[in-house]
């Protein structure tokens, strides 16, 4: 009996491990570059509707993105820095 309420007590101390945002950001775009990479492998003949998808302008999207989130995030800490 006594083994039985360790494993129970143990069991409670258990706690679900958080995937870090992070991580899961890196995981789904690993998936979505296979992703791609298997519907390439699948569908060669019927790719011409990738043809906007170059590295110039996935370079050019990541920027953009990039700038946007940065400026996104400045304007928030000048906000939250004259509240206070």
């Amino acid at each position: 009996m006594k083994g039985i309420k360790k494993i129970l007590k143990s069991s409670k101390k258990i706690k679900t491990e958080q995937k870090c945002q992070n991580c899961q950001i890196i995981r789904i775009f690993l998936l979505s570059v296979v992703f791609i990479i298997i519907i390439a492998l699948i569908q060669s003949d019927k790719l011409h509707y990738l043809n906007f998808v170059t590295p110039l302008n996935a370079a050019i999207s990541i920027i953009s993105l990039g700038l946007i989130m940065f400026f996104i995030k400045l304007t928030k800490y000048f906000l939250e820095k004259k509240q206070n």
